[in-house]
């Protein structure tokens, strides 16, 4: 036997809501099991990628397409990415901050070798089970955990929600009256690291900005830059996170930044809208009064850019199918899923799982024994009677 697991069918199936991005891309993946592609032919999820890059990804390797493809059919490419080349899609989930070394539902699963990719389906006892387009077919495949390289997780991503560029400075406020220290903060939080003063944000508003490839995140709790904001400079980064940023020193006794810049150009991203006064959107000066702003419609989210990878690498990734080897196998104990101990596994030791429902398994054992039984009536001697 391969595996076989027995599934009991419920007669009366309730509805679930699907709600969570783990649970929509699993969906769509479980819906294309067993899709399978000649040696040589073009699979749908490479056609499909293709379409959006050049026509060359139509041949290309296809795991990455087949992650990519279900995101988008589940309406999470934004949580997800779009990607062919699993390198690429490695890197992006690393600069969303939303890489793991921990197994979950949803994650999408990079192994070490291979440049393989699949979807989590379920971790346990220091094995991986996933969903992915595997030696031409999409299949549920289960690994020791430490094949894997690592996870990204979809819901850590931070989905932008609007984005562009500015001028920042730095300030600290923290009630010191060094430097010219106003006060503290509006919001009434205690001046900290991460902290953001907007002329027009509303309070809470989270993001980040990036400058020169360094990226740091902030939250606005507090008003400014004032003046200043009408010559441009529309954002203050806090006087810790300006110097990381510039490559500064932070002088805690002056509340200075030395060996940097005063203002600099940032790209910004904001991924929540806070839900206090202000203007959401582009910054407006602090003398345009749009920081008293109430019910301020957020602007369109932007259309998430991902970046195409070359062919020529990408037709280096996804495993190439090994040939199958036998293995010893134990005989299987009965379990409550009636799952049996695969009696074979491919050389690179993946274990595929093939479903069987337990309608089928019955009606072919009913027929064994009416058959057997057969056969039992008509050879068995007369006894009691002898001619």
């Amino acid at each position: 036997m391969i595996n076989v697991r027995l599934l009991g069918r419920d007669p009366t199936p309730q509805e679930t809501p699907i709600s969570s991005i783990a649970d929509k891309l699993l969906d769509a993946a479980r819906q294309e099991l067993g899709y399978t592609v000649a040696h040589g032919k073009n699979s749908k999820y490479g056609t499909w990628y293709a379409a959006g890059a050049s026509a060359g990804f139509a041949h290309a390797p296809w795991c990455d397409s087949f992650v990519s493809w279900a995101a988008s059919t589940a309406g999470v490419t934004k949580s997800v990415g779009k990607f062919a080349h699993t390198p690429d899609h490695q890197a992006w989930f690393k600069t969303q901050k939303a890489w793991s070394a921990q197994p979950q539902p949803g994650a999408v699963a990079f192994l070490k070798q291979d440049a393989q990719v699949g979807i989590v389906e379920q971790a346990a006892d220091g094995r991986v089970t996933t969903i992915e387009a595997l030696h031409g077919k999409v299949q549920r495949v289960t690994r020791p955990e430490s094949d894997f390289a690592g996870y990204g997780v979809p819901k850590q991503v931070e989905t932008p929600l609007f984005h562009g560029n500015t001028v920042a400075s730095y300030f600290w406020d923290d009630g010191s009256g060094v430097n010219g220290d106003t006060g503290m903060p509006a919001s009434g939080k205690p001046m900290q690291k991460g902290m953001a003063a907007s002329p027009s944000w509303p309070m809470g508003t989270k993001g980040y900005v990036i400058y020169n490839g360094r990226k740091a995140d902030f939250f606005v709790g507090d008003r400014g830059p004032g003046n200043p904001s009408g010559s441009g400079i529309m954002l203050d980064l806090d006087g810790q996170t300006f110097a990381e940023l510039t490559g500064g020193d932070w002088n805690h006794s002056s509340l200075t930044v030395s060996g940097g810049q005063g203002h600099i150009k940032i790209d910004y991203v904001i991924t929540k809208w806070g839900p206090g006064l202000g203007k959401k959107g582009a910054p407006a000066p602090f003398s345009s009064g749009a920081y008293n702003m109430r019910d301020s419609s957020a602007p369109e989210a932007p259309t998430p850019k991902f970046p195409t990878a070359d062919l020529s690498e990408v037709t280096k990734i996804c495993a190439v199918a090994p040939a199958a080897k036998a293995v010893a196998t134990k005989k299987a104990h009965p379990t409550a899923v009636g799952t049996a101990t695969p009696a074979l596994q491919n050389a690179a030791g993946e274990t595929p799982t093939h479903e069987v429902p337990v309608a089928g398994v019955v009606s072919v054992l009913l027929l064994f024994a009416v058959a057997t039984a057969g056969v039992r009536r008509v050879s068995r001697p007369a006894r009691g009677r002898h001619r």
